[in-house]
């Protein structure tokens, strides 16, 4: 089964991203921010991120480059949404596999998903 890290400071944002994915066949893991989401990585086997970007204690961008820098260049796919503007993925090429603008479509966020886990098979 998929498993994918829903990591956002707003409960029912996380819990609607959650849900969707859930119907869509992944099993999830939901953190409340980017410090949460790197103790759950240490000890928990993920497929794929799904990250706010303005989070408490360590944002979506620092959430994303602490991923890379422990698993390298294959490291796990990380998809950013943000309500902010996506010029934080422009500044920062490769660092995300897809960006969001909130409010986005769950089932464009779950066929992203799918595609980019299908590309890693």
């Amino acid at each position: 089964m998929k498993v994918a890290l829903v990591v956002d400071d707003e409960p029912l944002v996380a819990m609607m991203v959650a849900s969707a994915l859930d119907d869509a066949g992944f099993s999830v893991i939901e953190a409340y921010d980017g410090r949460h989401a790197l103790e759950i990585l240490g000890t928990t086997r993920i497929d794929v991120v799904v990250t706010d970007y303005m989070m408490p204690r360590l944002n979506g961008l620092d959430l994303a480059l602490e991923i890379r820098a422990r698993q390298g260049r294959d490291a796990i796919p990380v998809v950013l949404t943000s309500a902010v503007p996506g010029d934080v993925v422009l500044r920062h090429p490769g660092v995300f596999a897809a960006f969001f603008q909130k409010p986005y479509d769950l089932d464009e966020v779950t066929a992203t998903l799918n595609a980019l886990l299908d590309a890693r098979a």
